[in-house]
């Protein structure tokens, strides 16, 4: 029996992916997990593995096209096999013919017409997503596709034809006017939707690092002839999952109506992608992970992530999320929680400042970290307590780093 291959969601808020390449040609053979095509999401361009074992009989989805989730896109099964009812299944019914009208020789042929005034526009996410970039109003633009559906070519149709005082805005001089790149929409839909929907709660601590500077200053000479370097980011990463294993409520997702508790942590790092904007990709399995496995796992993540390499569960998997401006000198901040997770952290620089010991003053070196929670998944008590463990571990390092390094 075919196997219909359909467009699958690699990511919280995909909508839709474009087709980059094909790795498997009409005709090979396709293993179960195989890696048969390179779509182009939002955040990233990642592989796409295939639900089942056959012989690719058809690619629907060209490369270069751009497809809704969902959508089929291929179909697997044996060679020879009649695979017409899937491919009509998968094929949206025509639109209904226009009623015949009468009109006078040399009349104007007749045009769509614009979507009726009903509140709701049919258009693709991709017309939407145009219509936006180019100052239109989407309700004003005649659909062609099927049922009046608004597509791609007709936002592009629309705007060729509108006139100079269209209301397409019009950059003030000395203003460069730059559409939206597919990143920074995701990033603006997400960040929207994270604060118009998850009831945020902040809360802060300033956590003493001088045994911190100290463990490193011992350990990493250690560590040099194996060409590792411990970093503070590595020792967060650690800290929380040690942290996140003794208060497992804060390793959750809120799902509409239900909280789902994960046994797993992964924790998603907030990595910068040359200026053009942030993705947040996720070191899987820290809990059965070493900081020295941590530090090698998060170096290779950066790594793949600034080559468009990520495996797509890294995109869509993170139960715990760290934002680190630290190298940037940012004292503290607070972050936007990155949907489905309950929580993230914020991690400040590292500062010098006079703090009281032993009843006198000296200079200490102090980090402000700030958690952002979703009331609907935990509350400030348990929050405390979370925040608690990081300042003790941080302030009691040692225990973050195996019993041969100590």
């Amino acid at each position: 029996m075919a196997i219909t291959v359909l467009l699958p969601r690699m990511g919280y808020d995909m909508q839709e992916a474009r087709i980059v390449q094909w790795l498997k040609a009409e005709g090979d053979q396709v293993n179960l997990g195989d890696e048969i095509a390179e779509i182009e999401t939002d955040k990233a361009i990642i592989p796409m593995p295939s639900i089942g074992s056959g012989t690719l009989l058809k690619i629907v989805a060209p490369e270069g096209d751009t497809v809704p989730v969902g959508q089929l896109i291929a179909v697997l099964g044996k060679p020879g096999e009649d695979i017409s009812a899937s491919l009509a299944a998968a094929t949206p019914p025509p639109s209904p013919a226009a009623p015949s009208v009468t009109s006078n020789a040399g009349a104007a042929p007749t045009q769509a017409a614009p979507p009726a005034a009903t509140g709701v526009v049919r258009a693709s996410p991709l017309a939407k997503k145009l219509a936006s970039q180019k100052g239109i109003d989407i309700s004003l633009v005649a659909g062609t596709g099927p049922g009046g559906r608004i597509t791609e070519g007709d936002v592009n149709a629309h705007a060729d034809n509108a006139p100079q005082d269209s209301g397409l805005a019009a950059s003030a001089p000395g203003t460069e006017r730059v559409p939206l790149s597919r990143m920074r929409q995701a990033i603006a839909k997400l960040t929207t939707h994270s604060k118009g929907e998850i009831p945020h709660f902040y809360m802060s601590v300033d956590v003493s690092m001088d045994a911190a500077a100290d463990m490193r200053s011992v350990v990493n000479p250690k560590l040099q002839p194996q060409g590792i370097r411990l970093s503070i980011h590595d020792m967060i990463v650690r800290a929380c999952t040690l942290a996140l294993q003794k208060y497992p409520t804060i390793n959750a997702s809120f799902t509409g109506d239900a909280l789902e508790y994960h046994s797993f942590i992964n924790i998603g790092v907030v990595i910068d992608i040359d200026g053009k904007g942030i993705m947040v990709p996720a070191i899987m399995g820290c809990q059965d992970m070493s900081i020295l496995e941590i530090s090698q796992a998060g170096r290779d993540l950066a790594a793949r992530a600034k080559e468009n390499r990520l495996k797509p569960e890294e995109l869509t998997s993170s139960t715990f999320s760290i934002s680190n401006l630290g190298s940037l000198g940012v004292t503290s901040f607070a972050a936007v929680i990155h949907p489905p997770n309950a929580a993230v952290l914020a991690i400040g620089t590292i500062r010098q400042v006079p703090v009281v010991h032993n009843d006198e003053i000296v200079v200490g070196k102090i980090m402000d970290i700030t958690l952002s929670g979703d009331h609907r998944v935990e509350d400030g008590v348990i929050a405390a307590k979370f925040l608690a463990e990081l300042k003790r571990i941080f302030e009691h390092p040692w225990e973050l780093v195996p019993e041969e390094l100590r």
